[in-house]
């Protein structure tokens, strides 16, 4: 169903056009995720779900047409929150109606600790735990990991670069960019197909049945 904020047919952007805007409007992206995530999310995280608000914003630029209600800064901060609102859905351990009861559990009693909590392991070795083995881990190890292991392998060169660049090494666009001899809106377009490739073809798991 498309909302007062989804463009109407017509007024096409070429290519440029489109780069263009994405690269005058990526501050604009950056500052509107910042503002959507808990200031508590720091370091890898927060640079994931950053990026995640910046594919918003490549598909705003994408699909926004000239001549809307709506201003396209309005139409792509709508697009960046989305983004940034689904990759964090993506990472709740609680499915919805779970997650209603625990903060209705949680009004009843704020002293509940939180369904899921990161423990550095300097503080759980300081509680007498000893680390899993090598062995542990890999025994532990999710078995799909394998099939995007090798879904990677398949994808285009310059895309699995663009992902190995930006999650394995953790650079920025402008730094994967300079690597592969794209603009930062060129990253944010072949990372944004890499992923769907691989969301495509290794589908998550329905909620429960792992």
């Amino acid at each position: 169903m498309a909302s007062a904020l989804d463009p109407p047919s017509g007024c096409e952007m070429n290519a440029r056009e489109v780069d263009e805007r994405i690269v005058a409007h990526l501050g604009f992206a950056r500052a509107v995720a910042s503002r959507t995530i808990d200031p508590r999310c720091r370091g890898a995280d927060r640079e994931d779900l950053i990026a995640a608000g910046v594919v918003g914003l490549v598909q705003a630029a994408q699909r926004y047409r000239e001549g809307t209600q709506a201003t396209f800064g309005a139409y792509a901060a709508r697009r960046v929150r989305g983004q940034v609102l689904d990759a964090l859905r993506e990472r709740d351990p609680l499915t919805r109606s779970a997650r209603r009861e625990y903060r209705a559990a949680r009004e009843a009693d704020p002293e509940l600790p939180a369904p899921a909590v990161e423990v550095s392991l300097d503080r759980y070795m300081a509680h007498g735990a000893e680390p899993p083995t090598v062995a542990q881990c890999r025994a532990k190890r999710d078995e799909r990991w394998e099939r995007v292991a090798r879904e990677l392998r398949s994808l285009p060169r310059l895309e699995r670069q663009v992902l190995v660049l930006s999650y394995g090494r953790g650079m920025t666009l402008k730094e994967v960019g300079a690597k592969v001899g794209l603009s930062e809106s060129g990253v944010c377009r072949a990372r944004t197909r890499a992923l769907t490739r691989l969301r495509e073809r290794c589908p998550a798991p329905a909620r429960g049945s792992v």
